[in-house]
């Protein structure tokens, strides 16, 4: 009971506080425009001047909460405002009256008389036209001291927090904080403890890639490519590993040495698709495995795979139609897998290889021969897109 009875008791104290500022900022303010209505601006404008910014620096710290710092700038509001009260009676408007001149004969005409004007602080400008006739000034302030500035950021000595560092008017004069250094305010900065461009409210650019091109020039943030190419990587076509624009056979895969061209051989060229054999892999009859006399043709096919080592092929088994299709697509298959196990001996990599039986089901001719029947028993390499690619295990 004790505790929420001091709580209130804090409460109601600032509630009181509150009011009381409140109600001096009314009385300096009632002062501030009296006084401007007897024409202080002449009389009285550094004290008018004065009163006004301490004024505005008391609100700011009313509607920060910081009573403490709003009374020490009402104070000088309040005697400011009273100095320019009292000197603006001073400035009611001069009324002066201009006789005619008397007719005088010219025998009795005297020479006017010279009127030596005062100036009392010595400043060169009359007191007549002095705005500020005890303090020694300028003219083009009408006499009055030019207020002074250290820093030069237009708010004067006596009412900046910071004078000998430049500042805005709305932080007191004092230059906002940099944590980061990188010359973006932290009140402005959303990486305050990070350094980054202005231009990126004070982050830092990404590279989300890791490629080196930050993200706001790469053109293909989310791959990783040469700076060269505008952060993305070089086109490689045929995916034997030599980028296109160095590769003399872009569509048809082949060895880095070799220009990205195939290599020549005697038994198989190397197309775009596939790769084209000149003779028939053989198999015992009925059977999956391969005679000798199509190793030399198959090791062909394994060199011009391991000169592109990013390629991937499907091995393809086919057969004609004689028998049942259930044993004719088992063959097959048994082939393919043969063919895929042969080549990953001579050094090829059985994740780059799938292996499928069709059966008779795709014929380049039709089965109404011998000769064309023998065309349809054949195996294919067909060269398939990284998205064909099967799963490593």
């Amino acid at each position: 009971m004790r505790a929420a009875a001091a709580i209130a008791l804090a409460l109601c104290a600032g509630c009181v506080t509150g009011g009381r500022l409140r109600e001096q900022i009314r009385v300096a303010q009632g002062d501030v425009e009296q006084a401007k209505k007897q024409h202080a601006e002449a009389c009285a404008p550094r004290e008018l001047a004065a009163a006004e910014a301490n004024l505005d620096f008391a609100r700011i710290e009313m509607d920060h909460g910081d009573s403490s710092r709003a009374e020490e700038h009402l104070a000088v509001a309040l005697q400011s405002s009273r100095k320019a009260l009292a000197q603006s009676k001073e400035c009611a408007p001069v009324q002066v009256v201009i006789r005619d001149k008397p007719v005088e004969t010219p025998a009795l005409v005297a020479p006017p008389p010279k009127v030596a004007l005062k100036d009392s602080d010595g400043d060169g400008v009359p007191d007549i036209d002095d705005l500020c006739p005890d303090v020694p000034g300028t003219k083009e302030n009408r006499g009055c001291p030019a207020q002074k500035d250290s820093d030069g950021d237009g708010v004067p000595d006596d009412i900046d927090r910071c004078p000998d560092k430049p500042g805005p008017k709305d932080n007191f004069g004092c230059p906002w904080p940099d944590k980061d250094g990188d010359g973006v305010p932290d009140k402005d900065d959303r990486c305050p403890e990070t350094p980054g461009p202005v231009e990126n409210q004070g982050c830092p650019w990404p590279d989300r890639d890791g490629d080196g091109v930050l993200d706001k020039d790469d053109k293909c943030p989310d791959a990783a490519g040469p700076k060269q190419n505008e952060g993305c990587p070089w086109a490689d076509r045929d995916k034997d590993g030599v980028i296109d624009k160095d590769d003399e056979c872009p569509d048809e895969p082949g060895p880095a040495e070799n220009k990205g061209c195939p290599r020549k051989q005697t038994l198989i060229i190397v197309r775009r698709d596939r790769i084209e054999l000149k003779q028939t892999v053989n198999f015992a009859v009925n059977r999956s495995r391969i005679l000798k006399n199509s190793f030399e043709l198959l090791r062909q096919v394994a060199t011009a795979l391991k000169d592109a080592p990013q390629v991937r092929v499907r091995v393809e088994g086919h057969t004609d139609n004689v028998g049942k299709l259930k044993h004719n697509k088992k063959l097959s298959q048994e082939r393919a897998d043969a063919v895929k196990e042969f080549l990953e001996k001579e050094g090829v990599e059985g994740f780059r290889m799938t292996a499928e039986g069709f059966g008779p089901t795709r014929p380049v001719a039709p089965n109404t021969s011998r000769r064309n029947r023998a065309k349809n028993r054949r195996v294919e390499f067909r060269i398939v897109d990284e998205a064909d690619r099967p799963v490593e295990k």
